[in-house]
């Protein structure tokens, strides 16, 4: 059986353009032979729907294109693998329709009705055959391998999972030289084709890299990663095939992959929202530089605009100092980068607000003045607005920027910004666009002393109270303080287990507090791609939450689970107790009437007693079947020739026990 897989990108619902692409794959596998096309998971409506699939016009247009592909797909004599979201009573079911000889056959659904009988879960990996080759569907790949039905011949993983820069099993076949998914096709003793999608859909990033293992383990196929294909490969189990070298299989490397995969979906996101060209507003620093790169790669320069806002706040010579630094990084970055740059000037702040005296801008006002120039300048251009946050803005002052303009997107919302490093480095290595003082440590440093002042700065605290809390901060490492970040946001783990609080349990709790405050104005913030264990989007905690997690404080920690055993535990003595005391009522009673004294009672009523009673009851019952044994030869033996039966019954002997 010659297989394809169909790694190509379309927007959610464009059934239309799916159909017309999907035609023209079928064609191109046809001629190379193929009898199998499968699709991505997430092509038709995404992986994580929500209440789209409950609309059933929106399931019977899905379900009409399928009967339109399903036609040139007879046509043709090729199969056809296409999967989707459905509405269940009990929640939502992927479910994976093999067009073939002009019908439409939801695998799962069907499989579920003829299990009726004996009942089937809908999860479990459905099984068909194409041209004498067993194949099972998995949308689960690690729960699944080891429950694939006897006598499959391909499992055939349709991954649903987007992009996690933590976990590189979500890398496609950059995966496999870190030990990923060839120790479970060795056991299993099957081929495997994994499906990995590519390109952004919604808040989920694919990065391509799809690729079929033999069953020993091999990479004997693959497509490239970040781009589409159409991958085409013979599956023969049970016989060898060349396979690639290892040398051949990409490697997962964290920072390319995340900055590719943020490409894609920054691509992706804005042809999404109709737009040609997007706005990145140029701050002179390492986030909006990064971002206008990022922006470049993904549209080309001549799609990027760079807006500068001057400001004209400046209330020493230091602050005019940094303004003009500032304004010329952002012009050397867009000149660099060769796109064309805006500059807006800022009205006076102070007469914004009214004010008799000038006094330093608070974060939040001056957020508000650039957000609405960037609307203005957006608007007038016909550009999409990029915001240049991360997922630390979010953490930490998401209140004191949270008036960021309609329609933005931040394609770094779920990238902490101790990792915007790395990112610099990497970019810088591909093309050397980036200035010098914005590749470090260093840049990254002075972008987080910005967020600290502003996250403290919206606490409305005293000056005194104020200045130590940011000393309590700014004295951290930038990266311990994203760990810390990551394992609470990303891993929810509680507060003694958390990197920072070991060496400051006070900056911790500082930095646990920031997170729970900022709830409301992250609500307020543009969307970004989740390429982490867990962004924000997911993360969702009540907005007027008072608690704060301070620690167990050296006291035992207590669970829920612990308190239901106790009290089981204490039903159950309780049980026994009055089994015991019944027990010895019953006994005393038969006692009295035996005319045993106290001491035989008590003795009697012990364990050694209870164990003596029941080891007589065993030697009189061997006694007994002993002597119905006897019994039974002396009286119930064979009986002479012609003469009576001698049985069991009432004249066998046995008086008593037959007739009672």
């Amino acid at each position: 059986m010659k297989l394809a897989l169909a790694q190509i990108d379309a927007r959610l619902g464009d059934f239309d353009g799916i159909c017309s692409r999907v035609e023209r794959q079928l064609h191109v596998a046809h001629d190379a032979g193929a009898d199998l096309l499968c699709l991505p998971a997430p092509l038709l409506c995404g992986v994580t729907p929500g209440a789209l699939v409950e609309s059933g016009d929106f399931e019977h247009d899905m379900l009409k294109s399928f009967h339109r592909i399903s036609k040139v797909a007879e046509e043709l004599g090729i199969a056809c693998l296409m999967p989707a979201v459905l509405s269940l009573e009990a929640g939502q079911l992927f479910e994976v329709f093999l067009l073939r000889g002009g019908r439409v056959v939801p695998l799962r659904l069907t499989m579920v009705r003829h299990g009726e009988s004996m009942p089937v879960s809908p999860w479990s990996p459905p099984v068909f055959e194409v041209s004498g080759t067993r194949i099972a569907v998995t949308f689960d790949v690690a729960r699944d391998m080891g429950a694939i039905p006897n006598g499959c011949d391909l499992v055939l993983y349709c991954a649903v999972n987007g992009f996690d820069v933590t976990n590189e099993q979500t890398a496609g076949v950059a995966a496999v030289p870190g030990g990923a998914f060839r120790s479970e096709v060795e056991r299993a003793g099957v081929w495997l084709a994994c499906m990995e999608p590519v390109g952004g859909f919604d808040d989920a990033v694919y990065t391509g890299g799809s690729f079929v293992m033999d069953d020993g383990g091999r990479v004997v196929a693959q497509a490239p990663c970040f781009e589409e294909a159409l991958l085409i490969q013979d599956v023969r189990r049970g016989m060898m095939v060349d396979a690639l070298e290892m040398h051949e299989v990409p490697s997962f490397r964290r920072d390319r992959w995340l900055w590719e995969a943020l490409r894609l979906h920054l691509r992706d996101a804005v042809e999404a929202n109709g737009s040609r060209r997007v706005l990145v507003p140029l701050r002179g620093d390492l986030p909006s530089s990064l971002l206008a790169a990022l922006a470049v790669d993904a549209l080309g320069s001549r799609n990027v605009l760079g807006l500068l806002v001057g400001h004209e706040d400046a209330l020493t010579a230091a602050d005019e100092a940094l303004e003009t630094e500032r304004a010329a990084c952002a012009r050397e970055v867009a000149s660099s980068l060769h796109m064309r740059l805006v500059e807006r000037t800022a009205p006076s702040s102070a007469l914004l607000a009214d004010s008799d005296r000038p006094a330093r801008v608070s974060p939040s006002l001056r957020a508000g003045i650039d957000a609405l120039l960037v609307a203005d300048t957006s608007r007038e251009l016909a550009a999409m607005p990029l915001a240049p946050l991360t997922k630390t803005d979010y953490a930490l002052r998401a209140n004191a920027i949270a008036a960021a303009p309609a329609g933005a997107l931040s394609p770094f919302g779920d990238v902490y910004l101790s990792g915007f490093e790395w990112l610099a480095k990497t970019r810088a290595c591909a093309s050397g666009t980036m200035p010098g003082r914005l590749v470090g440590f260093d840049a990254v440093k002075s972008a987080y002393a910005e967020v600290i002042r502003d996250a403290i700065a919206q606490l409305g605290v005293d000056d005194a109270l104020g200045q130590r809390a940011c000393r309590l901060l700014q004295t951290v490492d930038p990266a311990v303080l994203d760990a810390t970040l990551e394992a609470h946001v990303d891993r929810n783990a509680d507060i003694d287990d958390l990197p920072l609080s070991g060496v400051s349990p006070e900056a911790s709790a500082l930095l646990l507090m920031l997170v729970r405050q900022n709830e409301r104005g992250r609500r307020m913030l543009p969307p970004a791609p989740i390429v982490s264990a867990r962004g924000f989007a997911e993360r969702l905690w009540p907005m007027q939450l008072a608690w704060s997690d301070m620690g167990l404080r050296g006291e035992e920690r207590l669970h829920a689970a612990d308190l239901a055993d106790a009290e089981f535990h204490r039903l159950e003595r309780k049980g026994s107790e009055r089994t015991e005391q019944a027990r010895g009522e019953i006994l005393g009673m038969l006692g009295e009437m035996l005319g045993l004294t106290p001491e035989q009672q008590a003795e009697l009523m012990s364990d050694e007693g209870q164990e003596r009673m029941r080891e007589e009851m065993r030697e009189m019952e061997g006694d007994l079947r002993e002597l119905f044994r006897r019994m039974a030869e002396a009286d119930g033996g064979p009986s002479a020739p012609g003469g009576p039966d001698v049985g069991m019954g009432p004249h066998a002997g046995f008086t008593f026990f037959s007739v009672n």
